[in-house]
């Protein structure tokens, strides 16, 4: 099989393309003025690749990842030879993705399992393809390690788009996702808490140069920094950044959660640029989420999952485990660990993205009309962001990134959508089914998550854990202050019970997965 092709192209990829370069100048579906037409240096070139080091040599797979040459293997069988990815067998039924793993195998003999769960990967596909969003990424990770339990990208508007460089290049404006960065900025320097409030006068979501100048007649509002995140209200975040943090803050910032910095993983991934303006007003804007800061799905979760680890860093992967030809494992170490942002301040930053999703910018996907969750008994911290472009097709970039449960986090995952003015659904309902669909199988996704390949060809379930007593969850590794001591050993606790499914209330929608339902109303506009 042929690896898919590595950029964009066609028609449709051509106005996708077009469309970046006027949409930093629009936030909330705010129009820019014409003195703000600044030069952006353009985040959708892939950066010059990096010679090739000299111990590439020792791992011969790993140029050869393809996800679309994985096939589904049941857990306790074989997988099917290469380049007979049907088993041979045109009436065997159909694989069940719910007690299967995914691997890919090499025509020199080496096998690779992948950490994707095929449900949650198929649930993201279905949606995006049943609510036709023009382009879609979703990923997903396990807190534990940042496995990679999810890694859907999708096109419907150029089939000649690779659905991998959705997922891995910094083509979307990061938006109002950037006031986390620039709400940890603020809490890491102690230059606000969640309750410090801003005084201002104008709408909540324009923004202009007049309505940063402080006038005590004018300003009678006032909102506090929790506020401003759950309901994404760009003058305070504004205001507190242009009051208290220089470039250099905000910088030290957005590198903390993986802006400006490489990001290491099995395939390549662009950078993320942050563009931090020397002039005050111009940053006070970028730290609300105007302009200049780019991001991929990739690193949104990513990104997510530093909050959700109260503050610590770890690159996602995506493989399980390599065999070589002989036999002989050659699965990669998994990659480092770091503390960027202090505990308290992370934890801070997570307690105000419950806001989002309780009473703010995200709220219609997680409760209904009466208040009542659409997830029981799970809190979910999370970041809306949106932008919308000015040329044709006039694109709306749509982002949620966040964690689940919010008190104990097990996954933290982004969700992008490119939606045309007609949209049918906004990233954070997607991620609420996401959601969703990983409590209803959570205990089968820990228990698969161990299984391994066999010598014999298999896929197979240590015995040991497959008669072991109920499967728990172990928190994130907190690193001590001084690196090179190590981490401190993770803590264990027992999962509560799965969640009930809420009543069907959705928008007539069937249970995920299965197929979505057209002709449906769409959600109501968040902003």
């Amino acid at each position: 099989m042929s690896a898919p092709p590595r950029r964009f192209g066609g028609i449709g990829a051509l106005f996708f393309i077009a469309s970046l370069g006027a949409i930093a100048y629009y936030v909330q579906q705010q129009e820019i003025p014409a003195e703000r037409d600044l030069v952006r240096a353009s985040a959708t070139v892939v950066a010059e690749e990096k010679p090739q080091e000299e111990h590439v040599d020792a791992l011969p797979w790993r140029d050869r990842l393809d996800l679309t040459a994985a096939t589904l293997v049941p857990l306790g069988a074989a997988a099917p030879a290469p380049g007979d990815p049907a088993g041979g067998d045109a009436d065997a039924p159909a694989i069940d993705p719910a007690s299967s793993r995914m691997v890919q195998e090499l025509g020199d003999g080496h096998r690779i399992l992948y950490t994707i769960d095929p449900v949650l990967q198929d649930t993201a596909l279905q949606i995006f393809r049943g609510r036709e969003v023009p382009y879609a990424g979703a990923v997903i990770l396990d807190v534990r390690d940042n496995a990679v339990l999810a890694f859907a990208g999708h096109s419907s508007m150029d089939a000649q788009v690779d659905p991998l460089e959705i997922l891995t290049t910094a083509w979307a404006p990061a938006a109002s996702t950037f006031k986390l960065v620039t709400a940890a900025a603020l809490l890491k320097n102690k230059r606000a808490n969640g309750k410090t409030k801003e005084c201002f006068s104008g709408g909540l979501h324009g923004l202009t140069d007049e309505m940063l100048t402080d006038n005590p007649a004018r300003d009678t509002r006032c909102e506090s920094l929790s506020s401003a995140i759950a309901h994404s209200h760009n003058i305070v975040m504004a205001k507190l950044a242009l009051k208290h943090l220089d470039s250099q803050a905000l910088l030290d910032a957005a590198k903390s959660v993986g802006f400006e910095r490489d990001i290491p993983f099995e395939l390549p991934i662009e950078r993320s640029p942050a563009h931090i303006p020397a002039e005050p007003r111009e940053r006070a804007k970028v730290a609300a989420g105007f302009w200049h800061v780019d991001m991929s799905p990739i690193h949104g979760a990513l990104m997510a999952s530093v909050f959700a680890r109260g503050g610590v860093y770890q690159p996602p992967h995506l493989v399980a485990q390599v065999l070589g030809p002989d036999g002989s494992d050659r699965t990669p170490q998994l990659p480092d660990i770091e503390r960027t942002l202090p505990k308290e301040a992370a934890r801070a930053v997570g307690s105000m993205m419950v806001g989002t999703t309780t009473e703010g910018t995200a709220r219609k996907s997680f409760k209904d009309n009466s208040g009542v969750p659409y997830i029981n008994g799970v809190k979910v911290a999370g970041k809306t962001g949106s932008l919308t472009g000015k040329k044709a097709p006039a694109l709306n970039y749509n982002w949620f990134v966040g964690y689940a449960p919010a008190e104990n986090p097990e996954i933290a995952f982004a969700v992008l959508l490119a939606n045309e003015p007609k949209w049918r659904i906004k990233a954070h309902y997607a991620a609420r089914r996401l959601v969703q669909v990983y409590f209803e199988r959570r205990d089968a996704i820990r228990e698969h998550s161990s299984a391994r390949l066999t010598s014999d060809g298999r896929v197979m379930l240590p015995q040991s854990e497959a008669k072991a007593a109920p499967v728990v969850a172990q928190a994130a590794p907190t690193p001590s202050a001084d690196p090179s001591q190590g981490s401190s050993e993770p803590a264990t606790e027992t999962l509560p019970p799965p969640p009930k499914p809420a009543p069907s209330r959705d928008d007539d929608l069937p249970p995920v997965p299965g197929p979505v339902a057209k002709g449906t109303n769409p959600l109501p506009s968040q902003g």
